[in-house]
């Protein structure tokens, strides 16, 4: 594997020159969605604003992944790794924005989403609730989908950047297929039959397409790829990230149900409203088969979520999620070690991923 041979880190000063390239083509392309239509519309300028707003925040995790793999392959400076970034971020929030339609959830990063948005505007306007609740999903299955469609364009301009353009464009499809795949799965198990069972390593199987496979594995991968590295190599730094990734989506189910909302910016209640198979669920019904009914009862709302927390709390539920999440994040930093060479690359990939279980949103 061939690494950078500095042995410097990026600087602070590097990363937020970075990123603020990346803000750059975020914000130049939901720009340009209300423009590009013709004939112009007035809602499209009221649209970008709401476009704006969920492109905003965040952690920017995605295209520091990139950058962290394009560097240490010896990437050169210049565009291409600023448009790979942007690209992941637009395709988060695309799925984050059908997401919340999937989870009826109208809240995000503690602000009304686009879905909620929509809803309460048309609500006060005197739509009644079930049209309310449409034009809210409708628009935020509109507003995903050219968050879709700038993703992929961007990531196409940043493999034409690339000595191997080919390979970069498949892996980033990879990512969308995949991460589809993981919401089809997440959907279907919430739809599973009342009481049947379900393998907790399913679940993983899920959040390993649904979140790690574009989250950690396929930023990593593409933007080793973008610097020319080997499909070897990167495929080896995609393995190490969806460790991590797993680890990361885990943690993420633990907050969504025992979470602090003020902290998390998402109700603490709606996994178990919605009736999703986290790892606590699946780790729950599979130590306590009384808890599929007490599960039942809450998604269709004869008992208060607070039972089911107060539950999967006494079976060690959150106690198992945490455990799991730790034990994930040591597989992906023995695999960095086995599979990276000693220097940046791997200190980097390494640092990220420890900090996985320590989040608190």
């Amino acid at each position: 594997m061939r690494e950078n041979r500095t042995g410097a880190r990026s600087t602070e000063a590097e990363h937020a020159d970075f990123l603020a390239g990346v803000e750059e083509e975020i914000t130049a392309f939901v720009a340009h969605t209300s423009t590009r239509c013709t004939p112009r519309v007035e809602s499209m300028a009221d649209f970008a604003t709401h476009l704006a707003a969920a492109c905003a925040g965040g952690k920017r995790l995605r295209p520091v992944l990139v950058e962290t793999a394009y560097r240490g392959f010896d990437g050169a400076e210049g565009r291409a790794p600023v448009l790979l970034g942007a690209a992941f971020e637009l395709l988060h929030s695309a799925l984050l924005i059908h997401d919340d339609v999937i989870d009826r959830d109208s809240l995000r990063r503690g602000q009304q989403n686009i879905r909620g948005a929509y809803r309460y505007q048309h609500s006060l306007q005197g739509a009644d609730e079930a049209t309310a609740t449409h034009t809210g999903d409708a628009a935020a299955i509109v507003a995903g989908d050219v968050l879709l469609a700038g993703a992929v364009r961007l990531a196409g301009r940043a493999a034409a950047l690339s000595p191997q353009p080919d390979l970069v464009s498949d892996c980033f499809e990879d990512a969308v297929i995949a991460s589809a795949a993981g919401e089809l799965e997440d959907v279907l198990l919430a739809a599973r039959p009342a009481g049947s069972a379900c393998p907790p390593q399913r679940v993983l199987d899920m959040e390993s397409l649904k979140t790690a496979a574009y989250s950690f594995d396929a930023p990593l991968r593409s933007g080793a790829l973008l610097a020319g590295a080997s499909s070897v190599d990167a495929h080896s730094l995609g393995t190490v990230g969806r460790r991590f990734g797993v680890a990361y989506q885990v943690i993420d189910d633990l907050l969504g149900t025992f979470g602090d909302s003020a902290r998390t910016g998402k109700p603490s209640d709606s996994d178990l409203l919605e009736g999703k198979m986290t790892v606590l669920t699946a780790f729950g019904t599979s130590q306590d088969a009384s808890l599929a009914p007490l599960l039942e009862d809450v998604r269709h709302g004869r008992v208060q979520p607070a039972a089911a927390r107060d539950a999967l709390r006494e079976l060690g539920a959150d106690r198992h999620a945490y455990a799991l999440a730790a034990d994930l994040v040591e597989e992906g930093v023995q695999l960095a070690e086995s599979l990276l060479p000693p220097g940046p690359l791997r200190r980097s990939v390494i640092s990220i991923g420890q900090r996985m279980v320590e989040r608190e949103a």
